[in-house]
Protein backbone atom coordinates (compact mmCIF):
# COMPACT_ATOMS: atom_id res chain seq x y z
CA UNK A 1 0.00 0.00 0.00
CA UNK A 2 1.27 3.47 -0.86
CA UNK A 3 1.51 5.50 2.32
CA UNK A 4 1.34 9.27 2.52
CA UNK A 5 3.34 11.69 4.58
CA UNK A 6 1.06 12.44 7.55
CA UNK A 7 1.68 16.17 7.18
CA UNK A 8 1.05 16.49 3.42
CA UNK A 9 -1.75 16.18 0.95
CA UNK A 10 -2.52 13.02 -0.92
CA UNK A 11 -1.15 13.06 -4.47
CA UNK A 12 -2.88 15.20 -7.05
CA UNK A 13 41.27 35.75 -26.09
CA UNK A 14 42.59 39.40 -26.28
CA UNK A 15 39.62 39.90 -28.47
CA UNK A 16 37.23 37.59 -26.80
CA UNK A 17 34.52 36.26 -29.15
CA UNK A 18 31.06 37.51 -28.36
CA UNK A 19 29.28 34.74 -26.55
CA UNK A 20 25.77 33.74 -27.41
CA UNK A 21 23.40 34.84 -24.63
CA UNK A 22 20.70 32.48 -25.80
CA UNK A 23 20.26 30.86 -22.42
CA UNK A 24 19.81 34.28 -20.86
CA UNK A 25 17.37 35.47 -23.51
CA UNK A 26 15.04 32.54 -22.85
CA UNK A 27 16.05 32.06 -19.22
CA UNK A 28 12.97 33.66 -17.71
CA UNK A 29 10.66 31.70 -20.01
CA UNK A 30 12.48 28.44 -19.27
CA UNK A 31 12.12 29.05 -15.56
CA UNK A 32 8.43 29.70 -16.09
CA UNK A 33 8.12 26.46 -18.08
CA UNK A 34 9.96 24.45 -15.46
CA UNK A 35 7.49 25.70 -12.92
CA UNK A 36 4.97 23.31 -14.46
CA UNK A 37 7.06 20.51 -12.90
CA UNK A 38 7.80 22.44 -9.74
CA UNK A 39 4.14 23.35 -9.38
CA UNK A 40 3.11 19.72 -9.60
CA UNK A 41 5.63 18.81 -6.94
CA UNK A 42 4.42 21.62 -4.74
CA UNK A 43 0.85 20.35 -4.98
CA UNK A 44 1.98 16.96 -3.74
CA UNK A 45 3.90 18.54 -0.93
CA UNK A 46 0.89 20.78 -0.06
CA UNK A 47 0.33 24.42 0.62
CA UNK A 48 3.47 26.34 1.59
CA UNK A 49 3.33 28.68 4.56
CA UNK A 50 4.00 32.44 4.49
CA UNK A 51 3.83 33.32 8.16
CA UNK A 52 6.96 34.69 9.78
CA UNK A 53 8.88 31.54 10.58
CA UNK A 54 11.03 30.84 13.62
CA UNK A 55 12.44 27.68 12.10
CA UNK A 56 15.27 29.36 10.06
CA UNK A 57 16.59 30.59 13.44
CA UNK A 58 17.10 26.96 14.45
CA UNK A 59 18.98 25.76 11.35
CA UNK A 60 22.65 26.23 10.43
CA UNK A 61 23.58 28.75 7.74
CA UNK A 62 24.92 25.93 5.55
CA UNK A 63 21.39 24.55 5.05
CA UNK A 64 21.16 23.65 1.37
CA UNK A 65 17.40 23.07 1.03
CA UNK A 66 14.67 24.58 3.16
CA UNK A 67 10.89 24.34 2.69
CA UNK A 68 8.11 25.50 5.01
CA UNK A 69 4.53 24.26 4.73
CA UNK A 70 1.29 24.57 6.63
CA UNK A 71 -0.87 21.60 7.61
CA UNK A 72 -3.99 23.80 7.87
CA UNK A 73 -5.34 24.48 4.37
CA UNK A 74 -8.48 26.19 5.61
CA UNK A 75 -6.44 29.10 6.97
CA UNK A 76 -5.27 30.20 3.50
CA UNK A 77 -6.69 33.27 1.72
CA UNK A 78 -8.69 32.84 -1.51
CA UNK A 79 -9.24 29.21 -0.57
CA UNK A 80 -12.97 28.93 -1.30
CA UNK A 81 -12.49 28.28 -5.03
CA UNK A 82 -10.05 25.45 -4.28
CA UNK A 83 -12.33 24.02 -1.63
CA UNK A 84 -15.22 23.89 -4.10
CA UNK A 85 -13.04 22.43 -6.87
CA UNK A 86 -11.35 19.79 -4.68
CA UNK A 87 -13.48 19.17 -1.58
CA UNK A 88 -11.69 15.91 -0.78
CA UNK A 89 -8.37 17.75 -0.46
CA UNK A 90 -9.52 19.57 2.63
CA UNK A 91 -10.38 16.40 4.52
CA UNK A 92 -7.05 14.69 3.91
CA UNK A 93 -6.35 14.43 7.63
CA UNK A 94 -9.36 12.14 8.07
CA UNK A 95 -9.08 9.94 4.99
CA UNK A 96 -8.78 6.18 5.36
CA UNK A 97 -5.40 6.30 3.64
CA UNK A 98 -3.95 8.79 6.11
CA UNK A 99 -5.51 7.00 9.09
CA UNK A 100 -4.20 3.60 7.97
CA UNK A 101 -0.71 4.95 7.48
CA UNK A 102 -0.53 6.64 10.88
CA UNK A 103 -1.97 3.63 12.67
CA UNK A 104 0.18 1.03 10.93
CA UNK A 105 3.44 3.00 11.10
CA UNK A 106 3.16 4.94 14.36
CA UNK A 107 0.15 3.57 16.23
CA UNK A 108 -1.49 7.01 16.39
CA UNK A 109 -4.38 8.91 14.80
CA UNK A 110 -4.37 12.47 13.55
CA UNK A 111 -7.47 13.61 15.41
CA UNK A 112 -6.47 12.16 18.80
CA UNK A 113 -2.69 12.35 18.80
CA UNK A 114 -1.54 15.08 16.38
CA UNK A 115 -4.29 17.68 16.01
CA UNK A 116 -4.19 18.69 19.72
CA UNK A 117 -0.61 19.99 19.48
CA UNK A 118 0.34 20.68 15.85
CA UNK A 119 1.13 24.33 15.19
CA UNK A 120 0.98 26.64 12.20
CA UNK A 121 4.10 25.53 10.34
CA UNK A 122 6.00 22.45 9.28
CA UNK A 123 9.41 22.57 7.62
CA UNK A 124 11.85 20.23 5.96
CA UNK A 125 15.56 21.09 5.93
CA UNK A 126 18.55 19.37 4.33
CA UNK A 127 22.25 20.09 4.68
CA UNK A 128 25.48 18.13 4.25
CA UNK A 129 24.57 16.76 0.82
CA UNK A 130 27.66 15.37 -0.99
CA UNK A 131 27.37 17.77 -3.94
CA UNK A 132 30.35 16.43 -5.90
CA UNK A 133 29.16 12.82 -5.61
CA UNK A 134 25.64 13.74 -6.66
CA UNK A 135 26.92 15.66 -9.68
CA UNK A 136 28.95 12.61 -10.68
CA UNK A 137 25.77 10.51 -10.57
CA UNK A 138 23.95 13.08 -12.72
CA UNK A 139 26.87 13.09 -15.16
CA UNK A 140 26.69 9.32 -15.51
CA UNK A 141 22.93 9.32 -15.97
CA UNK A 142 23.21 11.96 -18.72
CA UNK A 143 25.58 9.79 -20.77
CA UNK A 144 23.47 7.51 -23.01
CA UNK A 145 26.57 5.47 -23.92
CA UNK A 146 27.35 4.67 -20.29
CA UNK A 147 24.12 3.53 -18.61
CA UNK A 148 24.18 3.07 -14.82
CA UNK A 149 25.23 -0.35 -13.62
CA UNK A 150 22.51 -0.39 -10.96
CA UNK A 151 18.87 0.51 -10.67
CA UNK A 152 19.83 2.70 -7.70
CA UNK A 153 22.57 5.03 -8.97
CA UNK A 154 22.76 6.76 -5.57
CA UNK A 155 23.84 3.64 -3.70
CA UNK A 156 27.52 4.56 -4.05
CA UNK A 157 26.99 8.11 -2.77
CA UNK A 158 28.12 8.58 0.83
CA UNK A 159 25.11 10.13 2.56
CA UNK A 160 26.32 9.51 6.12
CA UNK A 161 26.99 13.20 6.71
CA UNK A 162 23.72 14.33 5.17
CA UNK A 163 21.20 15.72 7.62
CA UNK A 164 17.46 15.68 6.93
CA UNK A 165 15.04 17.19 9.43
CA UNK A 166 11.26 17.38 9.65
CA UNK A 167 10.34 20.18 12.06
CA UNK A 168 6.80 20.80 13.31
CA UNK A 169 5.75 23.80 15.39
CA UNK A 170 4.09 22.95 18.71
CA UNK A 171 1.24 24.79 20.44
CA UNK A 172 0.80 22.32 23.32
CA UNK A 173 4.01 20.84 24.71
CA UNK A 174 2.29 18.27 26.90
CA UNK A 175 0.23 16.89 24.01
CA UNK A 176 3.29 16.85 21.76
CA UNK A 177 5.31 14.88 24.29
CA UNK A 178 2.43 12.43 24.69
CA UNK A 179 2.42 11.89 20.92
CA UNK A 180 6.18 11.21 20.86
CA UNK A 181 5.91 8.80 23.78
CA UNK A 182 2.96 6.94 22.25
CA UNK A 183 4.55 6.47 18.82
CA UNK A 184 7.85 5.35 20.45
CA UNK A 185 6.03 2.82 22.63
CA UNK A 186 4.18 1.46 19.61
CA UNK A 187 7.38 1.15 17.57
CA UNK A 188 9.11 -0.62 20.45
CA UNK A 189 6.23 -3.09 20.59
CA UNK A 190 6.90 -3.78 16.92
CA UNK A 191 10.49 -4.76 17.78
CA UNK A 192 12.26 -1.45 17.13
CA UNK A 193 14.89 -0.50 19.72
CA UNK A 194 15.93 3.01 20.76
CA UNK A 195 18.86 4.61 22.50
CA UNK A 196 18.67 8.04 24.10
CA UNK A 197 21.03 10.95 24.73
CA UNK A 198 20.69 14.39 26.28
CA UNK A 199 21.67 17.80 24.89
CA UNK A 200 21.03 20.89 27.04
CA UNK A 201 18.46 18.96 29.01
CA UNK A 202 16.57 17.71 25.96
CA UNK A 203 16.22 13.95 25.55
CA UNK A 204 16.84 12.70 22.01
CA UNK A 205 15.72 9.20 21.04
CA UNK A 206 17.38 7.38 18.14
CA UNK A 207 16.35 4.10 16.54
CA UNK A 208 18.92 1.34 16.10
CA UNK A 209 17.21 0.25 12.88
CA UNK A 210 18.94 1.01 9.57
CA UNK A 211 15.59 0.97 7.75
CA UNK A 212 14.04 3.94 9.54
CA UNK A 213 14.06 7.15 7.51
CA UNK A 214 13.62 9.52 10.48
CA UNK A 215 15.51 7.52 13.06
CA UNK A 216 15.77 10.23 15.73
CA UNK A 217 13.19 12.48 17.35
CA UNK A 218 12.80 14.93 20.21
CA UNK A 219 10.72 17.78 21.57
CA UNK A 220 13.20 20.64 21.27
CA UNK A 221 12.90 24.43 21.30
CA UNK A 222 9.11 24.24 21.10
CA UNK A 223 9.30 22.03 18.04
CA UNK A 224 8.72 18.35 17.39
CA UNK A 225 11.78 17.30 15.42
CA UNK A 226 12.27 14.10 13.44
CA UNK A 227 15.66 13.59 11.81
CA UNK A 228 17.76 10.92 10.18
CA UNK A 229 20.30 11.13 13.01
CA UNK A 230 20.54 12.43 16.57
CA UNK A 231 23.48 14.71 15.78
CA UNK A 232 21.39 17.01 13.62
CA UNK A 233 18.87 17.42 16.45
CA UNK A 234 21.70 18.27 18.84
CA UNK A 235 22.91 20.87 16.35
CA UNK A 236 19.41 22.38 16.24
CA UNK A 237 19.26 22.55 20.03
CA UNK A 238 22.66 24.28 20.26
CA UNK A 239 22.23 26.52 17.20
CA UNK A 240 23.35 30.12 17.86
CA UNK A 241 21.39 32.95 16.31
CA UNK A 242 24.40 34.62 14.67
CA UNK A 243 25.25 31.50 12.64
CA UNK A 244 21.67 30.50 11.80
CA UNK A 245 20.12 30.20 8.36
CA UNK A 246 18.02 33.28 9.10
CA UNK A 247 21.25 35.36 9.22
CA UNK A 248 22.72 33.89 6.01
CA UNK A 249 23.33 36.58 3.39
CA UNK A 250 22.26 34.15 0.65
CA UNK A 251 19.04 33.22 2.40
CA UNK A 252 18.19 36.86 3.06
CA UNK A 253 19.00 37.88 -0.54
CA UNK A 254 16.52 35.34 -1.84
CA UNK A 255 13.76 35.64 0.77
CA UNK A 256 13.67 39.45 0.55
CA UNK A 257 13.05 39.32 -3.20
CA UNK A 258 10.24 36.82 -3.22
CA UNK A 259 6.66 37.88 -4.04
CA UNK A 260 5.04 39.64 -1.12
CA UNK A 261 1.77 37.72 -1.43
CA UNK A 262 3.44 34.36 -1.11
CA UNK A 263 2.10 31.77 1.26
CA UNK A 264 5.39 29.93 1.51
CA UNK A 265 8.88 29.31 0.24
CA UNK A 266 11.25 26.63 -0.94
CA UNK A 267 14.87 27.81 -0.82
CA UNK A 268 17.92 26.34 -2.57
CA UNK A 269 21.30 27.74 -1.52
CA UNK A 270 23.33 29.31 -4.31
CA UNK A 271 26.73 28.00 -3.20
CA UNK A 272 25.47 24.42 -3.39
CA UNK A 273 24.08 24.96 -6.88
CA UNK A 274 27.35 26.59 -7.98
CA UNK A 275 29.37 23.64 -6.62
CA UNK A 276 27.05 21.24 -8.41
CA UNK A 277 27.53 23.00 -11.76
CA UNK A 278 31.30 23.30 -11.22
CA UNK A 279 31.47 19.58 -10.58
CA UNK A 280 29.64 18.85 -13.83
CA UNK A 281 32.28 20.87 -15.69
CA UNK A 282 35.14 19.27 -13.74
CA UNK A 283 33.87 15.78 -14.58
CA UNK A 284 33.49 16.62 -18.26
CA UNK A 285 29.71 16.28 -18.22
CA UNK A 286 29.56 19.90 -19.37
CA UNK A 287 32.05 21.40 -21.84
CA UNK A 288 33.45 24.74 -20.67
CA UNK A 289 34.71 25.52 -24.18
CA UNK A 290 31.11 25.94 -25.34
CA UNK A 291 30.46 29.68 -24.95
CA UNK A 292 26.86 29.34 -23.81
CA UNK A 293 27.80 26.78 -21.14
CA UNK A 294 30.75 28.91 -20.06
CA UNK A 295 28.32 31.78 -19.53
CA UNK A 296 26.16 29.49 -17.43
CA UNK A 297 29.14 28.56 -15.27
CA UNK A 298 30.06 32.21 -14.81
CA UNK A 299 26.50 33.07 -13.84
CA UNK A 300 26.36 30.16 -11.37
CA UNK A 301 29.35 31.54 -9.47
CA UNK A 302 27.41 34.74 -8.85
CA UNK A 303 24.21 32.98 -7.80
CA UNK A 304 22.89 33.79 -4.34
CA UNK A 305 20.17 31.20 -4.47
CA UNK A 306 16.84 30.13 -5.90
CA UNK A 307 13.43 30.51 -4.31
CA UNK A 308 10.15 28.85 -5.25
CA UNK A 309 6.87 30.15 -3.90
CA UNK A 310 3.17 29.54 -4.25
CA UNK A 311 0.23 31.89 -3.86
CA UNK A 312 -3.45 31.08 -3.76
CA UNK A 313 -5.09 33.82 -5.83
CA UNK A 314 -8.68 34.28 -6.90
CA UNK A 315 -8.24 32.52 -10.26
CA UNK A 316 -6.11 29.60 -9.10
CA UNK A 317 -2.61 28.68 -7.95
CA UNK A 318 0.31 30.90 -8.87
CA UNK A 319 3.85 29.55 -8.69
CA UNK A 320 6.92 31.80 -8.84
CA UNK A 321 10.60 30.99 -9.29
CA UNK A 322 13.16 33.63 -8.37
CA UNK A 323 16.88 33.37 -9.03
CA UNK A 324 19.04 36.01 -7.36
CA UNK A 325 22.55 36.93 -8.54
CA UNK A 326 25.26 39.09 -7.01
CA UNK A 327 25.83 41.47 -9.93
CA UNK A 328 29.30 42.42 -8.61
CA UNK A 329 30.46 38.83 -9.07
CA UNK A 330 29.39 38.61 -12.71
CA UNK A 331 32.08 38.99 -15.34
CA UNK A 332 32.19 42.33 -17.19
CA UNK A 333 31.29 40.63 -20.48
CA UNK A 334 28.33 38.80 -18.99
CA UNK A 335 27.14 41.88 -17.14
CA UNK A 336 27.25 43.83 -20.42
CA UNK A 337 25.18 41.16 -22.14
CA UNK A 338 22.65 41.14 -19.32
CA UNK A 339 22.36 44.90 -19.47
CA UNK A 340 21.48 44.78 -23.17
CA UNK A 341 18.82 42.09 -22.80
CA UNK A 342 15.47 43.79 -22.48
CA UNK A 343 13.41 42.39 -25.37
CA UNK A 344 9.87 42.58 -24.07
CA UNK A 345 6.84 41.28 -25.94
CA UNK A 346 3.47 42.99 -26.01
CA UNK A 347 0.60 40.94 -24.54
CA UNK A 348 -1.33 41.41 -27.79
CA UNK A 349 0.94 38.94 -29.58
CA UNK A 350 -0.62 36.05 -27.69
CA UNK A 351 -3.98 37.73 -27.13
CA UNK A 352 -4.67 38.23 -30.87
CA UNK A 353 -4.83 34.51 -31.67
CA UNK A 354 -8.09 32.58 -31.86
CA UNK A 355 -9.89 31.83 -28.61
CA UNK A 356 -10.12 28.19 -29.76
CA UNK A 357 -6.34 27.74 -29.65
CA UNK A 358 -5.06 24.76 -27.69
CA UNK A 359 -1.73 26.45 -26.99
CA UNK A 360 -0.03 29.78 -27.64
CA UNK A 361 3.58 30.88 -27.19
CA UNK A 362 4.71 34.45 -27.78
CA UNK A 363 8.35 35.50 -27.69
CA UNK A 364 10.86 38.04 -28.95
CA UNK A 365 13.74 37.45 -31.38
CA UNK A 366 16.54 40.02 -30.81
CA UNK A 367 17.73 42.01 -33.82
CA UNK A 368 21.35 40.97 -33.30
CA UNK A 369 20.82 37.24 -32.79
CA UNK A 370 22.15 36.41 -36.25
CA UNK A 371 25.30 38.49 -35.84
CA UNK A 372 25.96 36.93 -32.46
CA UNK A 373 25.51 33.46 -33.92
CA UNK A 374 27.84 34.27 -36.83
CA UNK A 375 30.46 35.70 -34.44
CA UNK A 376 30.30 32.54 -32.37
CA UNK A 377 30.62 30.24 -35.38
CA UNK A 378 33.45 32.27 -36.93
CA UNK A 379 35.43 32.23 -33.68
CA UNK A 380 36.71 28.78 -34.66
CA UNK A 381 38.36 28.21 -38.09
CA UNK A 382 36.62 24.88 -38.64
CA UNK A 383 33.10 26.19 -38.10
CA UNK A 384 33.90 29.39 -39.98
CA UNK A 385 35.00 27.42 -43.04
CA UNK A 386 31.99 25.11 -42.76
CA UNK A 387 29.67 28.12 -42.66
CA UNK A 388 31.22 29.65 -45.76
CA UNK A 389 31.09 26.30 -47.60
CA UNK A 390 27.41 25.93 -46.69
CA UNK A 391 26.53 29.37 -48.02
CA UNK A 392 28.53 28.82 -51.21
CA UNK A 393 26.99 25.41 -51.89
CA UNK A 394 23.43 26.67 -51.37
CA UNK A 395 24.09 29.99 -53.09
CA UNK A 396 22.63 31.99 -50.22
CA UNK A 397 23.80 34.69 -47.85
CA UNK A 398 22.54 34.16 -44.32
CA UNK A 399 23.08 37.83 -43.51
CA UNK A 400 21.04 39.04 -46.49
CA UNK A 401 18.46 36.27 -46.78
CA UNK A 402 17.75 35.65 -43.08
CA UNK A 403 19.62 37.54 -40.36
CA UNK A 404 18.90 41.03 -41.70
CA UNK A 405 15.12 40.73 -41.32
CA UNK A 406 14.27 37.67 -39.20
CA UNK A 407 13.71 39.35 -35.83
CA UNK A 408 10.88 40.95 -33.89
CA UNK A 409 7.88 39.75 -31.90
CA UNK A 410 6.79 36.22 -32.72
CA UNK A 411 3.93 33.94 -31.78
CA UNK A 412 3.21 30.23 -32.27
CA UNK A 413 -0.38 29.02 -32.08
CA UNK A 414 -1.63 25.42 -32.00
CA UNK A 415 -5.20 25.01 -33.26
CA UNK A 416 -7.65 22.08 -33.53
CA UNK A 417 -8.61 21.26 -37.12
CA UNK A 418 -11.66 19.24 -38.11
CA UNK A 419 -9.77 16.84 -40.35
CA UNK A 420 -8.91 13.16 -40.16
CA UNK A 421 -5.64 13.63 -42.05
CA UNK A 422 -4.61 16.71 -40.07
CA UNK A 423 -6.46 16.86 -36.72
CA UNK A 424 -4.27 19.69 -35.41
CA UNK A 425 -2.53 22.58 -37.13
CA UNK A 426 -0.89 25.82 -36.27
CA UNK A 427 1.06 28.81 -37.41
CA UNK A 428 4.08 30.93 -36.66
CA UNK A 429 3.73 34.69 -37.08
CA UNK A 430 6.63 37.14 -36.91
CA UNK A 431 6.16 40.91 -36.99
CA UNK A 432 9.09 42.10 -39.11
CA UNK A 433 10.44 45.64 -39.37
CA UNK A 434 11.25 45.41 -43.09
CA UNK A 435 8.55 43.57 -45.04
CA UNK A 436 10.32 44.00 -48.40
CA UNK A 437 13.47 42.33 -47.07
CA UNK A 438 11.35 39.57 -45.52
CA UNK A 439 9.53 38.96 -48.81
CA UNK A 440 12.81 38.67 -50.71
CA UNK A 441 14.32 36.44 -48.05
CA UNK A 442 11.33 34.09 -47.92
CA UNK A 443 11.20 33.82 -51.71
CA UNK A 444 14.88 32.86 -51.77
CA UNK A 445 14.46 30.32 -48.97
CA UNK A 446 11.36 28.75 -50.53
CA UNK A 447 13.13 28.43 -53.89
CA UNK A 448 15.99 26.71 -52.08
CA UNK A 449 13.59 24.34 -50.28
CA UNK A 450 11.85 23.50 -53.56
CA UNK A 451 15.19 22.68 -55.22
CA UNK A 452 16.17 20.44 -52.31
CA UNK A 453 12.85 18.61 -51.89
CA UNK A 454 11.25 18.73 -55.31
CA UNK A 455 8.00 19.94 -53.74
CA UNK A 456 6.53 22.99 -55.48
CA UNK A 457 4.37 25.70 -53.95
CA UNK A 458 1.85 27.85 -55.77
CA UNK A 459 -0.27 30.93 -55.26
CA UNK A 460 -3.42 30.23 -53.26
CA UNK A 461 -6.28 32.60 -52.52
CA UNK A 462 -7.17 33.24 -48.93
CA UNK A 463 -10.12 35.55 -49.23
CA UNK A 464 -8.71 38.71 -50.78
CA UNK A 465 -5.17 37.69 -49.85
CA UNK A 466 -2.73 35.65 -51.90
CA UNK A 467 -0.37 33.24 -50.12
CA UNK A 468 2.22 30.77 -51.31
CA UNK A 469 1.39 27.21 -50.33
CA UNK A 470 1.60 23.51 -51.05
CA UNK A 471 -1.89 22.06 -50.79
CA UNK A 472 -3.14 18.54 -51.40
CA UNK A 473 -6.42 17.44 -49.90
CA UNK A 474 -6.48 18.49 -46.25
CA UNK A 475 -2.71 18.85 -46.22
CA UNK A 476 -1.61 22.46 -46.39
CA UNK A 477 1.68 24.23 -45.78
CA UNK A 478 2.29 27.79 -46.81
CA UNK A 479 3.30 31.33 -45.97
CA UNK A 480 2.03 34.82 -46.55
CA UNK A 481 2.07 38.35 -45.17
CA UNK A 482 -0.66 39.86 -43.07
CA UNK A 483 0.50 43.46 -42.93
CA UNK A 484 3.98 43.27 -41.43
CA UNK A 485 3.31 39.81 -40.03
CA UNK A 486 5.05 36.95 -41.79
CA UNK A 487 2.78 33.93 -41.32
CA UNK A 488 3.93 30.34 -41.83
CA UNK A 489 1.07 27.88 -41.31
CA UNK A 490 0.28 24.18 -41.32
CA UNK A 491 -3.37 23.60 -42.20
CA UNK A 492 -5.60 25.96 -44.17
CA UNK A 493 -7.84 26.71 -41.14
CA UNK A 494 -4.74 27.72 -39.19
CA UNK A 495 -3.65 30.07 -41.98
CA UNK A 496 -7.14 31.58 -42.08
CA UNK A 497 -7.11 32.04 -38.30
CA UNK A 498 -3.80 33.89 -38.55
CA UNK A 499 -5.39 36.43 -40.89
CA UNK A 500 -8.40 37.13 -38.70
CA UNK A 501 -10.69 35.50 -36.15
CA UNK A 502 -14.13 36.30 -34.80
CA UNK A 503 -13.15 35.95 -31.16
CA UNK A 504 -9.65 36.62 -29.88
CA UNK A 505 -7.98 34.96 -26.92
CA UNK A 506 -7.74 38.34 -25.19
CA UNK A 507 -11.54 38.30 -24.79
CA UNK A 508 -11.44 35.06 -22.78
CA UNK A 509 -11.63 35.75 -19.04
CA UNK A 510 -9.31 32.86 -18.13
CA UNK A 511 -6.52 34.30 -20.29
CA UNK A 512 -7.17 37.91 -19.27
CA UNK A 513 -7.05 37.02 -15.57
CA UNK A 514 -3.94 34.91 -16.03
CA UNK A 515 -2.15 37.73 -17.81
CA UNK A 516 -2.61 39.94 -14.75
CA UNK A 517 -0.59 37.46 -12.69
CA UNK A 518 2.39 37.41 -15.07
CA UNK A 519 5.55 39.55 -14.64
CA UNK A 520 5.34 42.80 -16.58
CA UNK A 521 7.21 43.55 -18.74
CA UNK A 522 8.09 40.03 -19.80
CA UNK A 523 9.71 38.12 -22.64
CA UNK A 524 6.51 36.47 -23.83
CA UNK A 525 3.71 34.21 -22.65
CA UNK A 526 3.04 30.48 -22.80
CA UNK A 527 -0.67 29.63 -22.57
CA UNK A 528 -2.19 26.15 -22.69
CA UNK A 529 -5.96 25.77 -22.77
CA UNK A 530 -6.33 22.54 -20.78
CA UNK A 531 -10.06 22.29 -21.45
CA UNK A 532 -9.50 22.52 -25.22
CA UNK A 533 -6.58 20.12 -24.99
CA UNK A 534 -8.68 17.49 -23.23
CA UNK A 535 -11.50 17.99 -25.73
CA UNK A 536 -9.11 17.57 -28.67
CA UNK A 537 -7.54 14.49 -27.07
CA UNK A 538 -10.93 12.84 -26.52
CA UNK A 539 -11.89 13.50 -30.16
CA UNK A 540 -8.71 12.04 -31.62
CA UNK A 541 -7.99 9.22 -29.15
CA UNK A 542 -9.75 6.89 -26.77
CA UNK A 543 -11.55 9.15 -24.28
CA UNK A 544 -9.89 9.87 -20.95
CA UNK A 545 -11.09 7.69 -18.09
CA UNK A 546 -14.25 9.37 -16.67
CA UNK A 547 -12.90 9.42 -13.11
CA UNK A 548 -9.65 11.00 -14.26
CA UNK A 549 -11.61 13.44 -16.45
CA UNK A 550 -13.60 14.50 -13.41
CA UNK A 551 -10.42 15.11 -11.42
CA UNK A 552 -8.83 17.10 -14.24
CA UNK A 553 -11.92 19.14 -15.13
CA UNK A 554 -11.29 22.02 -12.66
CA UNK A 555 -7.88 22.71 -14.23
CA UNK A 556 -8.76 25.02 -17.12
CA UNK A 557 -5.45 26.52 -18.24
CA UNK A 558 -1.72 26.86 -17.64
CA UNK A 559 -0.10 30.24 -18.21
CA UNK A 560 3.60 30.96 -17.80
CA UNK A 561 5.95 33.86 -18.39
CA UNK A 562 9.18 35.34 -17.14
CA UNK A 563 11.51 38.28 -17.18
CA UNK A 564 14.40 38.35 -19.67
CA UNK A 565 17.88 38.78 -18.28
CA UNK A 566 18.17 40.11 -14.72
CA UNK A 567 17.01 43.39 -13.26
CA UNK A 568 19.08 46.02 -11.44
CA UNK A 569 18.77 44.03 -8.21
CA UNK A 570 20.13 40.87 -9.83
CA UNK A 571 16.78 39.08 -9.97
CA UNK A 572 15.41 36.78 -12.66
CA UNK A 573 11.80 35.77 -12.23
CA UNK A 574 9.43 33.24 -13.78
CA UNK A 575 5.74 32.72 -13.05
CA UNK A 576 3.24 29.96 -13.73
CA UNK A 577 -0.49 30.14 -13.08
CA UNK A 578 -2.65 27.04 -12.87
CA UNK A 579 -6.16 28.37 -13.52
CA UNK A 580 -8.87 26.53 -11.58
CA UNK A 581 -12.63 26.71 -12.07
CA UNK A 582 -14.99 24.69 -9.84
CA UNK A 583 -17.27 22.47 -11.90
Amino acid sequence: MTTPDPFSLPPVSSTEPRRSPLFLIIGGLVIGGLLIIVGGGALVWSMINQRGSAIPELLPAETQIYAAITPNLSDLPNIDRLRRAFPETFDYQNTDQTSDFLQERFGVTFADDIAPWIGAEVAVAVYGLPIEQLSAVVGELSNPFNPPATLNPLEDADLRNTNVLLIVAVRDQRAAQAFLDKQRTFREAQGERFTNSTTNGVTIYESESDETAFAAFALARNMVVFANNATSISTLIEQRSETALARSAQFQAVSQRLPTDRIGTIYLAGDGLARFIDSLFASGSLDETVPMLADMQSAAQAMQGVGFTMAVIESGLRFDAVTVFDRNRLSNALREQLGSLRPTVSPERAGDVSSTAIGVFSFGIPADWGQRLRDQLEAEPETANALRDLEDSLNISLDRDLFSWFHGEGVIALLPIDSVELPVGGYFALRVADRSAAERGMQRLIELAEDLTGIRTGTTSLGRTQVQAFEEGDLFFGYGFNGNDLVIAVGRPAMEAAFGVEQKLSSVATYANALKAMPSPNGGVLYINLTAARRWFNQTNDPIDPELEQRLAPFTAITSSGTVGIDDRGVMRGTLLLSIEPQ
